[in-house]
């Protein structure tokens, strides 16, 4: 009878086992948006189809995370066959959840069992196969997102010693961007499944976090291996959601075979409207092999596939395919769209397959014909805009002559180096022109003015650029011609203003005569009148008594006509003096000046008074605003003024417009740090002594070097502290004998104005601790041996924890003196210990530059004591 039961024991097991057998290899989680808070989510395992389990078990638990119970789904939907893998099905399950409100919840199905013989997982046949996805529902109710959904199954084969790549075939519905990552698979409880690591690679494992391509260089161990992609979506850079593919592949030996090659434009620009054609073309490494062409992305699936075609061609060696997409305006986007193309071969008894990844910019055509029309002291833009009405409005752009830029059929809106500001932004995109008054205050004559326009819309994407198209206005109004500084000085400074009058004037609506006021603009902002004329032909004021050495000055002009009353005819610009700054530095001036001017400044006269001399002399002409005046003697004053030459476009305008800045003088400094010598450190821990090796800079990188400090500092992140400070640079070792000579030593320079340098390399050196303890003592006050003391000298040790017993276990003495001194004296009674034999356990807590380290040590002690009775018991 009792055999009986085991019996039926035995068989009742065997059933259950049978029933969640193993069989689950990959699979995901995907999700869509329905309606409100309200998610259809699809479950994809595939599984062993001769497995019991995948027979006669239908259902699977999802977990919502959101703290509502645990739902069973039933009725899977069972995928086609996977050509060549017959011992692979896929079956979906698909459910419908309404979540509480906003918030974060990771949807997780953890269902028994993983098949057997995985190699990275301990046991997988007993560990639950678990995937996971986030959904993350935002306050903001238009904000609802639908998860990437993958097209390539995560089944597939790899041989050992050759490259193999991977794409799990993402796209995003809602054109988001995604980023993937390689992620470990998963087990109970979505924690990381036991023992799971990485599989070995000859060179590296990895997952292109922009396409997805899973590449494996190479794979160097025979077996079978699970590892899973997370792939994360963000919309304006905000992760909103991500999806876990749990993927298994089979790497086989000697396979004979390599995967085969793709060749394809892998960045391509299409405008909305065109048709774009990609070729595609695949090879084969191994002749005999053909190979068949496939394509998954947004682009192929609905609603963007009905006007997609996709000739997969004949399979062969070579196959040559074809992808036509016939784009319209909605296809505008600031995201790429990518497109995972697959190749496979023919080969058996193993396929392979190779990926590689396509991006199409689809870009939002210009706005057409742009024209310029000036106009009294602003010029008007006009343009067309006969495609893409799906645009939010233009940007407008300028600036100061042309910049001949031809935008090629993949750069978007106005790229930064080509120096254009932008100066307005339209919404309404049926306002195909636009006035430019320079923001209220008048185009300046002579000047001209080059503009671009695109279209932008709601994403950030931006159109193609315009044509470019360039004006000027008339001399209307007057124009500012001079503001040189005559004389330096900080209260009687003197600056020469001129100006030029307008060449055109309308009498009938501004009649003679006329008064220019002249304005000066302060450091806040506020405009003062400091002059007045009565005459269009006085064009010339001295402005003195004002602080030129310190301090630029900015003026502008307003022009009235004062025939019949008091009539606003226009102003000029602003204009500044050209202001000079120095920094002193070592053996070098450095001077950069202002000249924030109406015209354009051509070129610049750096004039220089050497030390001790009384004039100026011409030292260079440069086009920059800066200039380094290099090879000067340190501690000698040299003093400086700049010469401008500029011009406005105007012929009624003389040219070189010539302007001065103030003087200014400076001395250099040596303020230069020097270069740390580089250090070699020979030591000897055990007999406390270390020598200290290094170069001379000024052998090197440095020409003035002194001597040097010499910094020790307990470790790494430890203060240093100064230890020594040698006067010669010649002097290039250094010593020490010390008890312990464990640290970090450093070394600077110090050159000959007392700089020091900062940066330099620091050298350690590790402790070398000393601790051992003998295996016998006499306690019986003959004054030799008669203390248990560790054996000297010890060195290095920061504490111990000495633990004696005697035979039957009992704690006999305890310390954590590691200079112990033990007498012999029960740590209880305080009575002598019999001869005999003792155990010790002793930890000792060693110095190190690194956390504190402890070392085991494990013995006996005999204590001999003639006086007492040897322990026998």
């Amino acid at each position: 009878m009792r055999y009986k039961l085991i019996f039926i024991l035995l068989f009742i097991l065997s059933c259950s086992y049978e029933l969640f057998a193993t069989h689950n290899r990959a699979g995901d989680i995907t999700y869509r948006h329905i309606n409100g808070l309200t998610y259809e989510i699809s479950v994809t395992i595939f599984a062993d189809p001769n497995s019991p389990a995948f027979r006669n078990r239908d259902e699977i638990e999802v977990n919502w995370g959101d703290n509502t119970a645990i739902d069973s789904i039933g009725n899977p939907l069972v995928g086609p066959d996977i050509p060549n893998r017959p011992n692979v099905k896929a079956r979906t399950w698909v459910a419908r959840h309404t979540f509480p409100g906003p918030g974060n919840y990771r949807v997780r199905v953890e269902d028994r069992n993983r098949n057997d013989g995985v190699d990275n997982i301990d046991g997988s046949v007993n560990v639950p196969f678990t995937i996971q996805s986030l959904i993350r529902i935002s306050p903001i109710g238009s904000q609802f997102n639908n998860s990437v959904f993958l097209r390539n199954d995560p089944i597939d084969d790899a041989c050992a010693g050759e490259l193999y790549v991977y794409n799990p075939g993402a796209f995003d519905p809602d054109g988001d961007s995604i980023a993937y990552e390689l992620a470990p698979s998963l087990g109970t409880g979505g924690f990381v499944a036991p023992g799971f690591t990485f599989p070995t690679a000859s060179i590296s494992l990895s997952v292109d976090p922009k396409n997805g391509d899973l590449i494996w260089n190479t794979p160097n161990q025979v077996g079978l291996y699970n590892l899973a992609i997370k792939i994360k979506e963000y919309r304006n850079g905000i992760l909103i959601g991500e999806v876990l593919r749990d993927m298994q592949i089979q790497v086989i030996p000697g396979c004979n075979n390599r995967p085969p090659n793709i060749f394809v434009d892998q960045f391509t620009c299409v405008e909305a409207g065109d048709t774009l054609i990609l070729p595609i073309e695949s090879t084969d490494p191994d002749a005999a092999n053909n190979v068949s062409l496939s394509v998954t992305g947004e682009i192929v699936e609905v609603p963007i596939s009905n006007r997609v075609s996709f000739n997969a061609g004949v399979p062969g060696n070579p196959t040559l395919a074809e992808l036509r997409w016939n784009t319209i305006c909605d296809d505008v986007r600031k995201n790429l769209y990518n497109l995972s193309i697959k190749a496979e071969d023919n080969a058996f008894p193993v396929v392979l397959s190779n990926f590689r990844n396509a991006s199409i910019r689809v870009v939002a055509p210009a706005p057409e014909n742009l024209t310029t029309t000036p106009f009294g002291q602003t010029i008007e833009l006009n343009w067309l805009n006969t495609k893409c009405q799906n645009a939010s409005g233009y940007r407008i752009y300028r600036r100061v002559d042309s910049s001949g830029f031809v935008p090629d059929s993949c750069t978007i809106g106005v790229p930064d180096d080509l120096g254009f500001v932008r100066i307005a932004e339209l919404s309404d995109l049926n306002q195909t022109n636009f006035i430019d008054d320079n923001g209220g205050r008048g185009l300046i004559p002579g000047i001209k003015y080059c503009y671009l326009v695109t279209k932008y819309f709601d994403d950030g994407d931006e159109s193609l650029a315009s044509n470019e198209a360039c004006d000027q206005i008339d001399k209307v109004v007057p124009v500012i011609t001079k503001v040189s500084v005559i004389n330096t000085n900080e209260t009687n400074g003197i600056i020469d203003l001129e100006w030029s009058p307008p060449n055109v004037i309308d009498a009938s609506v501004f009649p003679p005569p006329y008064r220019y006021l002249i304005y000066e603009t302060l450091p806040n902002d506020a405009n003062i009148i400091i002059d007045s004329t009565n005459s269009i032909n006085d064009t010339t004021l001295t402005i003195s008594q004002i602080n030129t050495l310190n301090q630029d000055h900015a003026y502008f002009l307003e022009m009235y006509s004062i025939g019949s009353g008091r009539s606003f005819m226009g102003n000029t610009a602003i204009a500044y003096s050209i202001f000079l700054n120095i920094t002193a530095t070592d053996n070098l001036l450095r001077l950069n000046w202002s000249d924030n001017v109406p015209w354009v400044n051509d070129s610049f006269t750096v004039f220089r008074m050497k030390p001790n001399a009384s004039v100026f002399d011409s030292l260079t002409t440069v086009n920059t605003s800066f200039y380094n005046d290099s090879n000067l003697s340190n501690g000698l004053k040299y003093c400086y003024y700049i010469k401008s030459f500029g011009k406005y476009n105007l012929k009624s305008v003389k040219s070189p417009l010539i302007n001065l800045s103030q003087e200014r003088c400076s001395t250099p400094v040596d303020n230069i740090e020097p270069c740390a010598p580089d250090i070699t450190i020979n030591a000897s821990c055990e007999g406390d002594s270390l020598s200290i090796y290094w170069n001379n800079p000024n052998n090197s990188c440095a020409d003035d070097v002194l001597g040097y400090r010499i910094y020790y500092a307990p470790n790494q992140e430890g203060e240093n502290r100064l230890i020594s400070e040698i006067n010669s640079p010649d002097i290039t070792t250094f010593s020490i004998r010390d008890r312990s000579i464990a640290g970090c030593y450093s070394i600077t320079s110090i050159d000959s104005v007392g700089n020091e340098s900062t940066e330099f390399d620091q050298e350690c050196i590790e402790y070398c601790p000393i601790y051992e303890l003998p295996n016998v003592f006499s306690p019986n006050n003959d004054n030799r041996n008669d203390l248990y003391i560790p054996i000297l000298p010890y060195r290095d040790v920061d504490s111990i924890n000495l633990v004696v017993y005697n035979r039957w276990g009992d704690v006999v003495f305890e310390t954590r003196d590691p200079d112990i001194k033990w007498n012999g004296l029960h740590k209880g009674t305080k009575e002598i210990l019999s001869s005999g034999v003792y155990y010790y356990s002793c930890e000792v807590y060693e110095k190190s530059l690194e956390p504190m380290q402890s070392r085991s040590l494990k013995g006996t002690i005999t204590i001999f004591n003639p006086e007492t009775p040897i322990d026998t018991n």
